[in-house]
């Protein structure tokens, strides 16, 4: 399954925040190869924004990690293009993230901000903790 991460999952894995354990979970399935993940370079810049408080070196080796289970999608002129002609919506960073998510063949989009997502995407979106639901429901009937 190929999965897309929204930047508040990435985050939570980096920050520790709210949602960590589930965070730390799907990017634990991904290293396992069970998921493939993709995220947008975008989420990057705005993780180091978010943390530039922490040390240089710290940020540096927390995206190493990341990079490591996850394929990062490059946000394109195309992207761009695309995410201009839908109407103007709640909160185009989002919309961007989604354009990366089409980009990128995602099955499914984790994000914990479903809400923003849902007046434009036709790729379905849950948040971290539903999909950990459904994913492992699924394994056990397998």
């Amino acid at each position: 399954m190929r999965i897309f991460l929204d930047t508040n999952i990435l985050m939570d894995a980096v920050e520790q925040l709210r949602f960590t354990e589930e965070a730390n979970v799907i990017l634990s399935l991904c290293h396992e190869d069970k998921l493939e993940a993709f995220a947008a370079t975008m989420s990057f810049a705005t993780m180091a924004y978010l943390l530039r408080h922490h040390a240089k070196e710290q940020i540096h080796e927390k995206f190493l990690q990341l990079c490591s289970v996850v394929n990062v999608v490059s946000v394109t002129t195309e992207q761009f293009e695309k995410a201009m002609q839908i109407a103007p919506v709640r909160d185009f960073e989002d919309l961007m993230q989604y354009e990366c998510a089409v980009f990128a063949c995602a099955d499914i989009i984790i994000s914990n901000n479903r809400r923003d997502f849902l007046e434009f995407s036709e790729i379905p979106v849950v948040s971290s903790s539903d999909f950990l639901l459904d994913y492992f429901a699924h394994q056990e009937r397998s």
